[in-house]
């Protein structure tokens, strides 16, 4: 099975790094085409994926077609490759934010296959949270085909196209949240005298501990914050101190606001 990726950036390449990783995909079932064409080479030769030299070739030869461009390029790229999609009927996969299949069907003037995805950066590493959900013509057959690609870079989670905007925000968007906690923790360390390289090192092992504690206990996590607790202790001083900052209510803003920008996305 041969998978096509126009747009090879950061998301895309982490699906396509993954997918090597895992085993799920040979690198030279794998193509790509990018707009710049030196990195398109140093990613074809560092990985050993396909570089192709247009559209037309990729699509010919792709029976799974990943649309990893942004959302604003959408228009100018249907316009040149949907007499390719027509002719040669790939499995067509967006992971478009605020791209719906409706819009992407409009502009392509049909009605392929298509499946939307909405992966995190964590794929490179194998540990995506992914949603994915297809329009009518998607067979049963190729979402699976999908769904076993997705897990194969970590969790894969079918997901209604009316609450991908919220699976985005809490799923796509939080691992920057995660990264700008982890950083603050070490800053907080390093201003106390700590080693930065030392705090960061501990400070996503305490990330992923807990992320493990929690899905392994059933637990509610406010549960497990209070097991933290001790009275009058560090960690409850900690936390009253983050709700006197805002913590939750600076996460939940940030959640509300990305569901709108994604409505916006979809709009341009």
């Amino acid at each position: 099975m041969k998978l096509g990726f126009i747009g090879a950036g950061n998301m895309a390449s982490a699906i396509f790094k993954g997918l090597i990783v895992s085993g799920a995909a040979r690198p030279e079932d794998i193509l790509i085409i990018r707009n710049d064409k030196k990195l398109q080479e140093q990613q074809a030769e560092e990985l050993g994926v396909i570089s192709c030299d247009s559209y037309d070739a990729l699509i010919e030869q792709s029976d799974i077609l990943f649309l990893g461009v942004k959302p604003a390029a959408f228009p100018t790229l249907i316009e040149k490759i949907k007499g390719s999609v027509e002719k040669c009927k790939p499995l067509v996969v967006s992971m478009a934010a605020g791209m719906s299949i409706a819009s992407i069907q409009e502009m392509l003037g049909f009605k392929p296959s298509i499946i939307r995805i909405m992966p995190n950066i964590n794929a490179s590493v194998l540990k995506s949270a992914t949603a994915y959900c297809g329009n009518s013509n998607a067979s049963s057959e190729q979402l699976k085909t999908v769904e076993k690609l997705l897990s194969a870079i970590g969790s894969a989670y079918p997901v209604p196209e009316d609450k991908f905007a919220v699976f985005t925000a809490i799923a796509g968007c939080s691992p920057a949240y995660v990264y700008m906690f982890i950083d603050a923790l070490a800053r907080g360390a390093q201003k106390l005298g700590m080693n930065k390289q030392q705090a960061l090192d501990i400070a996503s092992q305490a990330v992923v501990g807990s992320a493990e504690m929690f899905r392994q206990s059933g637990a509610h996590p406010a549960e497990l914050t209070d097991r933290v607790c001790s009275p009058g202790g560090t960690t409850i001083e900690g936390v009253c101190t983050l709700d006197e900052y805002k913590f939750t209510a600076g996460i939940v803003k940030a959640v509300e606001n990305s569901v709108i920008k994604d409505a916006m996305l979809g709009k341009k």
